[in-house]
């Protein structure tokens, strides 16, 4: 399964393909385009695995990511729900990185922080609003049409002919 989007966002033109991973639900591929979204102003890598030269030899890849010229992570960002064994491994192997999980349900991202805030780990918890992320996923098909303005927040769009606007709730900063 794969989900195509024809972009026009913030001024500039992309296509964008993100294409499922073992075990991964349409609900975790519309999630992954959220965040590409989020960050478009970024230019995060989506799909990359054990190919990128700083994710050699790790046993996790990241849903999306940046680097800086010198390979090291700048961005990791996990959809949904993670495992505090993998954020805290990634927060202390990537310690310049900021490490950030988007999750669909603001339930979901106070459970997930919960749990981040007592191991301590430097990871920032950011969540649709109740009832956005399911409108969200109504809207997104296989081929996609988004046109309009996004930040690391909020999105100001139209998608495939219907406007969408939302902002992220950060839970953990």
């Amino acid at each position: 399964m794969k989900l195509r989007a024809t972009l026009h966002l913030n001024d500039q033109p992309a296509n964008l393909t993100i294409f499922t991973g073992l075990q991964e639900t349409w609900e975790h591929l519309v999630l992954k385009l959220a965040a590409s979204l989020f960050f478009f102003e970024s230019h995060p890598t989506i799909e990359m695995g054990a190919t990128h030269p700083a994710l050699q030899g790790q046993e996790y890849y990241p849903d999306l990511f940046n680097a800086d010229l010198t390979n090291q992570p700048t961005l990791w960002v996990e959809c949904g729900k993670t495992t505090l064994h993998k954020l805290e491994k990634i927060s202390k192997r990537f310690r310049q990185a900021r490490v950030i999980v988007l999750t669909p349900f603001p339930h979901q991202a106070r459970q997930q922080a919960e749990g981040i805030e007592e191991e301590g780990l430097r990871v920032s918890v950011w969540s649709f609003a109740d009832g956005e992320f399911e409108r969200w996923k109504n809207l997104v098909q296989e081929k996609n049409e988004i046109i309009g303005e996004a930040s690391e927040t909020a999105l100001n769009l139209v998608i495939n002919e219907q406007s969408f606007m939302t902002e992220l709730q950060k839970i953990l900063p």
